[in-house]
């Protein structure tokens, strides 16, 4: 059953993760293929404090947001979050499961996975070329860079909810 302060919190990290994904989306960024995936620090964040399921909720509710207010349900900008949504649950969860690898672990390996699920659904959707693969190494390295920052703001965060009584899950 699920407690109304589950829920309730659920909610709020939903909205925070699709509040700094907006953020970053009006931020100027130098590197336009590039993204810090800031929304992904409360994913990270729900999966310290209310387990893998919160952080599933999470990623499901911020891909869902984006579909719904950024473009429409089968937009570029939904579908790409989708795939790169999928794609870093797909590696992450197995790696909290295992209880083998930190929280940098976990997010490093999200990051790679989102940034290699979205250049896989650009190639085969949008640009119909491998040639678009060649940017991996870029945003592969941005992608562990990111992965690591993410990984430090959600631990500080889950610190400062661990002061409070909050329990860790990772």
């Amino acid at each position: 059953m699920r407690s109304p302060a589950r829920i309730t919190t659920l909610a709020l990290l939903v909205a925070g993760a699709f509040a700094l994904a907006s953020l970053e989306r009006v931020v100027p960024n130098p590197f336009p293929m590039v993204r810090l995936g800031l929304g992904n620090i409360m994913t990270l964040v729900a999966f310290v404090t209310l387990g893998v399921s919160g952080g599933v909720w999470v990623t499901a509710g911020r891909v869902g947001l984006v579909a719904l207010l950024w473009g429409g349900v089968f937009s570029p900008t939904a579908v790409l979050s989708a795939a790169g949504g999928a794609a870093s649950l797909l590696v992450m969860v197995p790696l909290i499961l295992s209880g083998r690898f930190s929280l940098y672990g976990i997010s490093m390996g999200g990051a790679y996975a989102h940034i290699l699920g979205q250049l896989a659904v650009a190639v085969l959707l949008y640009v119909r070329s491998p040639g678009l693969l060649a940017l991996l190494p870029v945003m592969g390295t941005a992608a562990i860079l990111t992965g690591i920052f993410n990984a430090w703001v959600a631990g500080k965060l889950t610190g400062v909810l661990k002061e409070q009584n909050v329990e860790r899950r990772i």
